[in-house]
């Protein structure tokens, strides 16, 4: 008997990367090689607040920032493009957590996909926002929107590589799972696995019904103008310097923090150049 013909499956899905171009033109292994090896064994330290002594109406604790003219750009501008107004907003709007969203298709594939426009926004009920960006639903809004589910696993210093890599175009009936080699594990009210290596995981139900008490209203606002410190973007008015933003973070109670160390991670190469090297195709076929 001739064997059953094999449907004709995409080889990848949409190459999103490729309009947005996240990876620097350069050298990256080059430029990698020539800086410092991260830090595990680096531990959280506390300090004194910016100015212990500061008093009511002191303001600001330095005035270098009368020293700079701000540039004021307006996102609308017939000139700038998608791309500029996405990545001025990805790198002034820091820190932002990552989000690695876990959902299941209708035809019971688990995807895996990093998404970094999340936070949390309301606590009674307890809500969380994402955004999904593009003109066409991705797999993982696709499969949220049919199940009215997901998982959402909080990422560390310690898998962030395999975060990095479900970040590929994989065409939809393959999931992610095996790529990351993160590790799956069951969930108890909604059907999406979450992530054994995280240190915090969250089970979601879209739009659950319920007797709520109005606590908070989320407004979404549409910008309409920026102003940036001329020191603080580059060339192109796409990204802001986080070494001059020096951006504070809020963690729980009265605790701060800032941001002064770094690095940078490439975005995988599109999934029909992984697909052709025997490590992927050994894991898809596992």
């Amino acid at each position: 008997m001739a064997p059953s013909r094999v449907e004709n499956r995409p080889i990848e899905a949409f190459d999103k990367e490729a309009l947005v171009q996240r990876n620097p033109r350069i050298d990256f292994a080059a430029v990698q090689g020539s800086r410092p090896s991260y830090n595990h064994t680096q531990t959280w330290q506390w300090t004194k607040t910016t100015d212990p002594n500061w008093q009511p109406g002191d303001g600001a604790t330095s005035s270098t920032w009368k020293d700079y003219a701000l540039f004021s750009i307006d996102p609308h501008s017939p000139t700038r493009t998608h791309n500029q107004n996405y990545k001025i907003m990805i790198s002034s709007t820091v820190t932002r957590p990552i989000a690695l969203v876990s959902s299941v298709s209708p035809s019971d594939v688990q995807i895996l996909a990093p998404f970094s426009y999340f936070n949390a926004v309301s606590v009674d009920p307890p809500l969380y926002s994402v955004s999904f960006v593009g003109t066409e639903p991705n797999d993982s809004l696709t499969n949220v929107l049919e199940s009215g589910e997901c998982c959402i696993s909080i990422v560390s210093d310690w898998f962030l590589e395999a975060v990095n890599f479900p970040s590929v175009n994989t065409p939809r009936h393959i999931g992610e799972w095996r790529v990351s080699g993160l590790h799956p594990k069951p969930s108890i009210k909604v059907h999406a696995l979450h992530v054994g290596e995280s240190a915090f995981s969250i089970e979601y139900k879209v739009g659950e019904d319920g007797e709520w008490v109005r606590t908070a209203t989320l407004v979404l606002f549409e910008a309409v103008m920026y102003h940036v410190r001329d020191d603080a973007i580059d060339e192109k008015m796409k990204t802001v310097d986080i070494g001059v933003l020096r951006p504070v973070w809020r963690g729980g109670g009265i605790t701060y923090g800032s941001c002064f160390g770094g690095w940078k991670t490439e975005r995988p190469k599109a999934f029909r150049e992984l697909n052709e090297t025997q490590r992927v195709q050994s894991l898809n076929r596992s």
